[in-house]
Order: structure tokens, then C-alpha cells, then sequence
């Protein structure tokens, strides 16, 4: 087996759910009901079956909520277009 060079950094490390939660200002629940009906954060689902570990990419829950960035109530964002 080769050894990767790959050293996870601040910018590349994965973050759990609860880390996830905190960042965007959201419940762990709420991710969990997110992944199970689609259309949340992407995720990394480490190994198989139900007890895998889930982890999240900063930057995609960063760009989760920069896509959801609205100018007033009435302003249907980018996801309409």
C-alpha cells in the first residue's frame, strides 16, 4: 500500500456535523434531515453502512450559504434563475 503526501490543513480538513452546524448556524438535526431528503450540503460519507462517519468540505458549506445570500424577502436568488 502507498503512503499518500496528502497533510490536511485549516483550509482542508473535514468538518464533523456538530463543527458543520456550528459554521452555518444550523442544528445537527437539521443536517441529518437535510442529507436524508437531498438538496443539503454535499457530503463525504466515510465507509459504508449506517453507522458511516459523515464529514463536510468548509468550502462547500461555505458555498451552501453564500448561495443563499438574498437582497430582500421578496428576492428569489440565484437557485430561481
Amino acid at each position: 500500500m502507498s503512503q499518500s503526501n496528502f497533510t490536511p490543513t485549516a483550509s482542508t480538513a473535514l468538518l464533523n456535523e456538530q463543527e458543520t452546524a456550528t459554521r452555518i448556524g444550523m442544528s445537527v438535526h437539521w443536517l441529518r434531515r437535510a442529507r436524508w431528503a437531498g438538496g443539503g450540503i454535499p457530503f463525504v460519507k466515510m465507509g459504508s453502512g449506517p453507522k458511516a462517519a459523515v464529514r463536510y468540505r468548509p468550502e462547500d458549506a461555505d458555498a451552501y450559504v453564500s448561495a443563499r445570500v438574498r437582497r430582500s424577502t421578496s428576492d428569489p436568488g440565484k437557485e430561481a434563475a
